[in-house]
Protein backbone atom coordinates (compact mmCIF):
# COMPACT_ATOMS: atom_id res chain seq x y z
CA UNK A 1 0.00 0.00 0.00
CA UNK A 2 1.59 3.66 -1.11
CA UNK A 3 0.92 5.97 1.52
CA UNK A 4 2.50 9.36 0.68
CA UNK A 5 1.51 11.91 3.68
CA UNK A 6 3.56 12.15 7.12
CA UNK A 7 0.17 11.22 9.35
CA UNK A 8 0.00 7.82 8.92
CA UNK A 9 2.57 5.60 10.26
CA UNK A 10 4.05 2.17 9.32
CA UNK A 11 1.42 0.40 11.65
CA UNK A 12 -1.46 1.89 9.80
CA UNK A 13 0.60 0.83 6.07
CA UNK A 14 -0.08 -2.55 7.46
CA UNK A 15 -3.55 -2.69 9.12
CA UNK A 16 -4.49 -1.07 5.84
CA UNK A 17 -2.84 -3.20 3.29
CA UNK A 18 -5.33 -4.20 0.81
CA UNK A 19 -6.21 -0.60 0.34
CA UNK A 20 -4.48 1.77 -1.98
CA UNK A 21 -4.24 5.41 -1.16
CA UNK A 22 -5.43 7.28 -4.41
CA UNK A 23 -5.68 11.44 -3.10
CA UNK A 24 -6.56 13.41 -0.18
CA UNK A 25 -9.72 14.81 -0.13
CA UNK A 26 -10.62 16.61 3.05
CA UNK A 27 -9.10 17.75 6.44
CA UNK A 28 -10.25 18.57 9.44
CA UNK A 29 -9.34 19.57 13.35
CA UNK A 30 -8.81 15.90 14.09
CA UNK A 31 -7.51 13.92 10.94
CA UNK A 32 -7.84 13.27 7.63
CA UNK A 33 -9.89 11.73 5.20
CA UNK A 34 -8.48 9.90 1.56
CA UNK A 35 -9.92 8.27 -1.07
CA UNK A 36 -8.90 4.53 -1.95
CA UNK A 37 -9.19 1.67 -3.48
CA UNK A 38 -9.35 -2.24 -2.25
CA UNK A 39 -6.19 -3.76 -3.99
CA UNK A 40 -8.87 -6.70 -4.75
CA UNK A 41 -12.04 -5.75 -5.31
CA UNK A 42 -11.54 -2.13 -7.09
CA UNK A 43 -13.95 -1.24 -4.30
CA UNK A 44 -13.80 2.71 -3.33
CA UNK A 45 -13.86 3.48 0.19
CA UNK A 46 -13.44 6.68 2.13
CA UNK A 47 -10.35 6.14 4.73
CA UNK A 48 -10.53 8.11 7.83
CA UNK A 49 -7.93 8.41 9.78
CA UNK A 50 -8.21 10.10 13.46
CA UNK A 51 -5.30 11.50 15.79
CA UNK A 52 -6.15 11.83 19.11
CA UNK A 53 -4.17 15.29 20.61
CA UNK A 54 -4.45 14.21 24.31
CA UNK A 55 -2.97 11.16 26.17
CA UNK A 56 -4.96 8.55 26.37
CA UNK A 57 -5.16 5.00 28.59
CA UNK A 58 -6.70 1.57 27.15
CA UNK A 59 -9.44 1.95 28.72
CA UNK A 60 -10.16 4.69 27.04
CA UNK A 61 -9.13 3.15 23.67
CA UNK A 62 -11.20 -0.04 23.89
CA UNK A 63 -14.52 2.22 25.36
CA UNK A 64 -14.11 4.22 21.79
CA UNK A 65 -13.63 0.99 19.76
CA UNK A 66 -17.06 -0.19 21.46
CA UNK A 67 -18.62 2.92 20.36
CA UNK A 68 -17.33 2.16 16.69
CA UNK A 69 -18.66 -0.88 16.67
CA UNK A 70 -21.86 0.50 17.50
CA UNK A 71 -21.43 2.20 14.30
CA UNK A 72 -20.79 -0.09 12.29
CA UNK A 73 -23.56 -2.06 13.25
CA UNK A 74 -25.88 0.44 11.69
CA UNK A 75 -27.14 -0.57 8.11
CA UNK A 76 -29.81 1.93 5.91
CA UNK A 77 -30.03 2.97 2.52
CA UNK A 78 -29.88 6.91 4.09
CA UNK A 79 -26.48 5.66 6.78
CA UNK A 80 -23.24 5.84 5.44
CA UNK A 81 -21.99 2.06 6.03
CA UNK A 82 -18.79 1.81 8.32
CA UNK A 83 -17.10 -1.22 6.77
CA UNK A 84 -13.89 -1.55 8.66
CA UNK A 85 -12.14 0.24 11.81
CA UNK A 86 -8.62 0.12 13.99
CA UNK A 87 -6.17 1.54 16.06
CA UNK A 88 -2.10 1.77 16.19
CA UNK A 89 0.14 3.62 16.88
CA UNK A 90 -2.30 6.30 19.15
CA UNK A 91 -3.96 6.65 14.99
CA UNK A 92 -7.78 5.39 14.80
CA UNK A 93 -8.73 4.24 11.08
CA UNK A 94 -12.51 4.16 9.80
CA UNK A 95 -12.86 2.45 5.91
CA UNK A 96 -16.48 4.18 5.41
CA UNK A 97 -18.79 3.99 2.46
CA UNK A 98 -17.39 6.51 0.05
CA UNK A 99 -19.63 8.82 -2.52
CA UNK A 100 -18.74 10.73 -5.15
CA UNK A 101 -21.19 13.56 -4.73
CA UNK A 102 -19.19 15.28 -1.81
CA UNK A 103 -22.15 16.37 0.71
CA UNK A 104 -25.01 18.82 1.00
CA UNK A 105 -22.43 21.68 2.60
CA UNK A 106 -20.05 21.04 -1.02
CA UNK A 107 -23.16 21.53 -3.05
CA UNK A 108 -24.54 24.76 -1.41
CA UNK A 109 -20.80 26.14 -2.17
CA UNK A 110 -21.75 24.74 -5.73
CA UNK A 111 -25.24 26.38 -5.94
CA UNK A 112 -24.65 30.04 -4.46
CA UNK A 113 -24.99 29.51 -1.05
CA UNK A 114 -28.54 27.60 -0.74
CA UNK A 115 -30.48 24.70 -2.07
CA UNK A 116 -33.75 24.97 -3.91
CA UNK A 117 -36.67 23.59 -2.26
CA UNK A 118 -37.77 20.85 -3.74
CA UNK A 119 -33.64 19.48 -3.24
CA UNK A 120 -34.17 20.86 0.37
CA UNK A 121 -36.69 18.64 1.01
CA UNK A 122 -35.54 15.79 -1.02
CA UNK A 123 -33.11 15.32 1.16
CA UNK A 124 -34.10 16.43 4.33
CA UNK A 125 -36.83 13.71 4.06
CA UNK A 126 -34.41 11.02 3.51
CA UNK A 127 -32.08 12.51 6.62
CA UNK A 128 -35.35 11.84 8.76
CA UNK A 129 -35.81 8.17 7.48
CA UNK A 130 -32.48 7.82 8.46
CA UNK A 131 -32.65 9.28 11.77
CA UNK A 132 -35.64 7.01 12.95
CA UNK A 133 -33.70 3.85 11.99
CA UNK A 134 -30.39 5.25 14.01
CA UNK A 135 -32.76 5.92 16.67
CA UNK A 136 -34.21 2.41 16.91
CA UNK A 137 -31.82 0.33 15.65
CA UNK A 138 -29.93 -2.37 17.66
CA UNK A 139 -26.52 -1.82 18.93
CA UNK A 140 -23.92 -4.20 20.33
CA UNK A 141 -22.76 -1.75 23.55
CA UNK A 142 -24.91 -0.19 26.15
CA UNK A 143 -23.61 0.60 29.32
CA UNK A 144 -25.63 -0.52 32.54
CA UNK A 145 -25.49 1.03 35.66
CA UNK A 146 -23.34 -1.76 37.24
CA UNK A 147 -20.65 -0.89 33.99
CA UNK A 148 -21.24 -3.94 32.02
CA UNK A 149 -22.39 -3.59 28.93
CA UNK A 150 -25.37 -5.37 27.41
CA UNK A 151 -27.07 -4.88 24.02
CA UNK A 152 -29.35 -1.96 23.48
CA UNK A 153 -31.58 0.02 21.37
CA UNK A 154 -30.84 3.48 19.26
CA UNK A 155 -27.51 5.87 18.50
CA UNK A 156 -28.07 9.94 18.77
CA UNK A 157 -25.47 11.68 16.29
CA UNK A 158 -24.90 15.28 18.01
CA UNK A 159 -23.47 16.74 15.35
CA UNK A 160 -25.97 16.29 12.10
CA UNK A 161 -25.11 19.33 9.70
CA UNK A 162 -24.83 19.44 5.86
CA UNK A 163 -20.92 18.58 6.17
CA UNK A 164 -22.26 15.01 7.82
CA UNK A 165 -24.56 14.58 4.83
CA UNK A 166 -22.86 13.12 1.82
CA UNK A 167 -25.05 12.43 -1.19
CA UNK A 168 -24.72 10.30 -4.36
CA UNK A 169 -26.89 9.27 -7.61
CA UNK A 170 -28.28 5.74 -7.32
CA UNK A 171 -30.78 4.70 -9.80
CA UNK A 172 -30.87 8.66 -11.36
CA UNK A 173 -32.09 9.70 -8.04
CA UNK A 174 -30.13 12.24 -5.54
CA UNK A 175 -29.76 9.86 -2.48
CA UNK A 176 -28.28 11.09 1.03
CA UNK A 177 -26.68 9.74 3.68
CA UNK A 178 -25.84 10.70 7.20
CA UNK A 179 -22.18 10.31 7.78
CA UNK A 180 -19.49 10.79 10.85
CA UNK A 181 -22.53 9.26 12.89
CA UNK A 182 -21.58 9.41 16.77
CA UNK A 183 -18.07 10.37 16.31
CA UNK A 184 -17.83 13.40 18.48
CA UNK A 185 -20.03 11.99 21.33
CA UNK A 186 -17.44 8.84 20.97
CA UNK A 187 -14.63 10.87 21.40
CA UNK A 188 -16.07 12.79 24.02
CA UNK A 189 -16.91 9.45 26.36
CA UNK A 190 -13.69 8.05 25.72
CA UNK A 191 -11.81 11.06 27.09
CA UNK A 192 -10.44 11.55 23.76
CA UNK A 193 -11.13 15.10 23.46
CA UNK A 194 -8.36 17.39 21.83
CA UNK A 195 -9.10 20.95 22.20
CA UNK A 196 -10.90 21.36 18.86
CA UNK A 197 -13.28 18.73 20.44
CA UNK A 198 -13.36 20.94 23.51
CA UNK A 199 -14.43 23.96 21.72
CA UNK A 200 -16.81 21.86 19.70
CA UNK A 201 -18.80 20.50 22.85
CA UNK A 202 -19.81 17.60 20.74
CA UNK A 203 -22.09 19.46 18.18
CA UNK A 204 -21.25 22.73 15.63
CA UNK A 205 -23.35 25.71 17.54
CA UNK A 206 -25.28 26.73 14.46
CA UNK A 207 -27.05 22.98 14.52
CA UNK A 208 -28.03 22.37 18.25
CA UNK A 209 -30.57 22.96 20.54
CA UNK A 210 -30.15 24.49 23.65
CA UNK A 211 -31.00 20.94 25.27
CA UNK A 212 -27.47 19.99 23.32
CA UNK A 213 -25.64 22.65 25.31
CA UNK A 214 -26.92 22.02 29.07
CA UNK A 215 -27.24 18.12 28.63
CA UNK A 216 -24.70 16.94 26.26
CA UNK A 217 -23.84 13.33 27.56
CA UNK A 218 -27.78 13.12 28.04
CA UNK A 219 -28.59 14.05 24.90
CA UNK A 220 -32.13 12.67 23.15
CA UNK A 221 -32.73 11.62 19.87
CA UNK A 222 -35.01 14.70 20.03
CA UNK A 223 -31.69 17.16 19.41
CA UNK A 224 -30.79 15.17 16.08
CA UNK A 225 -34.54 15.92 14.93
CA UNK A 226 -33.76 19.77 15.62
CA UNK A 227 -30.84 19.58 13.83
CA UNK A 228 -32.47 18.05 11.04
CA UNK A 229 -35.02 20.98 11.10
CA UNK A 230 -31.61 23.44 11.17
CA UNK A 231 -30.25 21.98 8.05
CA UNK A 232 -33.02 22.20 6.39
CA UNK A 233 -33.35 26.23 7.06
CA UNK A 234 -29.86 26.65 6.74
CA UNK A 235 -30.08 24.81 3.00
CA UNK A 236 -33.26 27.04 2.04
CA UNK A 237 -32.16 30.14 3.55
CA UNK A 238 -28.16 29.91 3.58
CA UNK A 239 -28.71 31.53 7.33
CA UNK A 240 -28.26 29.75 10.76
CA UNK A 241 -31.53 29.72 12.55
CA UNK A 242 -29.51 32.13 15.43
CA UNK A 243 -27.98 34.84 15.24
CA UNK A 244 -24.50 34.17 16.36
CA UNK A 245 -22.09 36.97 18.32
CA UNK A 246 -18.81 35.97 19.93
CA UNK A 247 -19.43 33.29 21.90
CA UNK A 248 -21.52 30.71 20.62
CA UNK A 249 -22.25 28.66 22.89
CA UNK A 250 -24.16 31.15 24.97
CA UNK A 251 -25.89 32.89 22.01
CA UNK A 252 -27.15 28.62 21.58
CA UNK A 253 -28.52 29.48 25.30
CA UNK A 254 -29.78 32.79 25.52
CA UNK A 255 -30.85 33.51 21.26
CA UNK A 256 -34.37 32.14 19.79
CA UNK A 257 -34.31 31.07 16.49
CA UNK A 258 -35.22 33.54 14.20
CA UNK A 259 -38.02 33.04 12.00
CA UNK A 260 -37.73 31.15 8.46
CA UNK A 261 -39.35 33.79 6.55
CA UNK A 262 -37.45 36.67 8.02
CA UNK A 263 -34.58 34.97 6.40
CA UNK A 264 -36.05 34.54 2.84
CA UNK A 265 -39.44 35.65 1.88
CA UNK A 266 -39.97 32.86 -0.11
CA UNK A 267 -41.01 29.76 1.52
CA UNK A 268 -44.30 28.30 1.04
CA UNK A 269 -46.43 30.00 4.43
CA UNK A 270 -47.50 26.55 5.62
CA UNK A 271 -43.87 24.81 5.17
CA UNK A 272 -41.94 27.81 7.23
CA UNK A 273 -44.74 27.21 9.92
CA UNK A 274 -43.35 23.85 9.91
CA UNK A 275 -40.10 24.46 10.27
CA UNK A 276 -40.24 27.18 13.21
CA UNK A 277 -42.33 24.56 15.13
CA UNK A 278 -39.44 22.19 14.89
CA UNK A 279 -36.70 24.97 15.99
CA UNK A 280 -38.76 25.63 19.22
CA UNK A 281 -37.10 24.36 22.09
CA UNK A 282 -38.63 25.85 25.28
CA UNK A 283 -39.75 24.31 27.19
CA UNK A 284 -38.81 21.49 25.16
CA UNK A 285 -38.05 20.66 21.75
CA UNK A 286 -41.40 20.38 19.60
CA UNK A 287 -41.29 17.25 17.40
CA UNK A 288 -39.67 14.25 19.70
CA UNK A 289 -39.47 12.24 16.66
CA UNK A 290 -37.99 11.99 13.16
CA UNK A 291 -40.78 10.61 12.14
CA UNK A 292 -43.03 13.15 13.69
CA UNK A 293 -41.32 15.97 11.48
CA UNK A 294 -41.28 14.00 8.57
CA UNK A 295 -45.15 13.33 8.70
CA UNK A 296 -45.19 17.16 9.50
CA UNK A 297 -43.69 18.27 6.25
CA UNK A 298 -45.26 15.65 4.16
CA UNK A 299 -48.46 17.04 5.09
CA UNK A 300 -47.48 20.84 4.16
CA UNK A 301 -45.98 19.93 1.30
CA UNK A 302 -48.31 16.84 -0.64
Amino acid sequence: MLIQTKNIKYAIYQALRNYQIIKSIGKGGFGEVYLAQHSQTGKLVALKVMLPEVAQDEDHVQMFLREIENMKALKHPHVVELFDYGYAENIFFLVMEYYEGGNVYDLMQQLGGKLPLDMSLGIILQVLDGLTYTHQAEIPYVKLADGKFAKGKGLVHRDLKPNNIFLCNINGKLTAKIGDYGLAKSFDLAGLIGQTFTKRMGGTPGFIPRQQVLKFKDAKPDVDVWASAACLYNMLTAYFPRNFTDDHFMDVLENDPVPILQRSGNIPIKLAEVIDLALTEKPQIYFPSAAKFKEALINVIL
